[in-house]
Order: C-alpha cells, then structure tokens, then sequence
C-alpha cells in the first residue's frame, strides 16, 4: 500500500511540475505587441501595431529585427514613405515625429538589447 500511495504523490508531483514548465514556457512564448504612434498630443493621432515575440530579444539578429519594423511603422506613421514628396520643413517635422515616436516605443518595451541598438543607431545619425 505505502508503494501505491508514493507512487501516486509521485505522479501527481510530476503532473503538477509539468504543467508549471508548461506556464512558463507559454509566458516566455507570448506574442507581444507595442503601437507607434506619432507624435501628436491628439488622443487620435494615428498608430501602426507592431508585433514581436519576447524570444526576438535573447539574439542581436532577433533584436534587430524588432528595431527595423518599429522603425518603419514610426516612419509610416508619421508620413515618411519611401518616394513621398515632401518640402524640407514637412521633411523635418516627419522625421522629428518618426524619432519621437521611436524613442517612445523603444521605451515602451524596456529591453535592454533594444535600447543600445537604438542608441547605436541615434548615434550614427547625429
């Protein structure tokens, strides 16, 4: 009988473990998405979702990926297409908003990883 019962305790433990590996795993696995929005004081300034997983961040490649689509949808958001025809001040006000809008959804996300190559790269420009 004492087999039986440690046994059982034994089985049940191990159910118990694996469904908290399970709920871990299923965390670290989420879909995380974080919106660009322009940089207006309007509640109904436009917005671009963008999705990342949380695994993107464990590898410079993954984190980089991130930075390029955050910052194409900043870009978009803010009207700076590829071939748009812009004057010089409208130019400059895009691309004050498209970094503005950036730098916020970088903060946003809070990743270490992401926040260096986005100063990496807002040295590079400046």
């Amino acid at each position: 009988m004492t087999r039986l019962n440690s046994a059982l305790v034994l089985r049940r433990t191990s159910e118990r473990l694996t469904a908290g590996v399970a709920a871990i795993a299923a965390t670290f696995l989420m879909v995380a998405t974080v919106e660009v929005r322009a940089a207006e004081p309007v509640s109904d300034a436009p917005r671009i979702s963008v999705s990342y997983q949380d695994t993107e961040f464990a590898t410079a490649k993954g984190t980089a990926n991130v930075y390029r689509k955050l910052k194409t949808a900043a870009n978009k958001v803010c009207g700076l297409a590829p071939g748009g025809k812009l004057t010089l001040e409208q130019r400059t006000k895009a691309q004050e908003c498209a970094d503005e809008a950036l730098a916020d959804a970088v903060q946003r996300i809070n990743r270490p990883m992401l926040t260096s190559v986005h100063e990496q790269s807002a040295r590079k420009v400046g």
